[in-house]
Parts: structure tokens; sequence; C-alpha cells
């Protein structure tokens, strides 16, 4: 099963939230074909600031928990869940590599897969090159959307 399949049983439309991965995992939706009647959109937010804006996080909240955080990325989700009236929402946020960043070891990802309202939040250590972690990041939080929704 993929993950539009998996939507379309459920009958419910989903949007992402991306960070590290930069929109590899909404092209990732969009290469199944029947996308467009289950895949509503998303957001790539880079910066703090972009997730403010554009995800309504606020920035106390970021430098209280850390970008790279369970409370970082369920906020994402909610927020672009509920810009793009969703019902399934994914985001993730972490650090590919090469280096740290903020304290944060490389390969480093928080992931949330927000399902109605209720949250289910990931960390995964993930090990290999910049974009092998960014792959291995949308390929693991795919089929972790695929099994919750089965």
């Amino acid at each position: 099963m993929n993950i539009i399949e998996a939507l379309k049983n459920n009958n419910y439309k989903l949007s992402t939230a991306e960070s590290m991965t930069g929109g590899l995992i909404a092209a990732r939706v969009c290469e199944i074909s029947g996308a467009s009647n289950f895949f509503n959109g998303g957001v790539v937010t880079y910066s703090k600031e972009a997730k403010c804006k554009l995800l309504g996080l606020k920035m106390d909240d970021i430098n209280k928990y850390g970008v790279y955080s369970n409370e970082t990325v369920i906020s994402m989700a909610k927020g672009v869940k509920d810009a793009t009236n969703s019902d399934v929402a994914i985001a993730i946020s972490g650090v590919a590599g090469p280096g740290s960043d903020e304290g944060v070891e490389a390969g480093s990802v928080y992931f949330c897969i927000m399902i109605n309202e209720k949250p289910h939040t990931y960390f995964k250590q993930f090990s290999g090159s910049r974009n092998e972690v960014r792959d291995l990041a949308a390929s693991f939080i795919i089929e972790e959307a695929i099994r919750l929704l089965s």
C-alpha cells in the first residue's frame, strides 16, 4: 500500500510541513498517481522566522524547546493542518549534517504525524551523508504514516 491508497481508504487529505527534507516528502507523495485528490499541499520552512510566519509557531516556544523538538514538530503539524484544512499532517525538523546544529547531533530527526487532532511523535537518529539522512527520514515517516492509517 502507498500513502495515497492509505489516505483514500480513510477519505483523508494530507499536508506536510518540512524543514530538513526540503520538500522531499511532498515530492514523494506527488509521484503517486491520484495525489491531487488527497494531498492539499506542503510548506518548506527552513528558518525559525518562516516557521513562525507561515506555520504560526511562537518564537518564545522555539527558544524554550528548541527548533529540533517534539513540541516544535507538533506545532508545525498543527499549523500546516489548520492552514490547509487537512485531516493528516506530517511535520519534520532535524539536522541532516554534516555537522551538528544548536548542540543537536547530525542525523537527529524529530517527526510528527497528526491525524485529526492526535499527534504521533517520533525521534530517530540516522547515519550517513546529508542526503542519505534526508532520504532515510522521508522514507521512515511516509512508511510510518501508511502504518498508522492502515
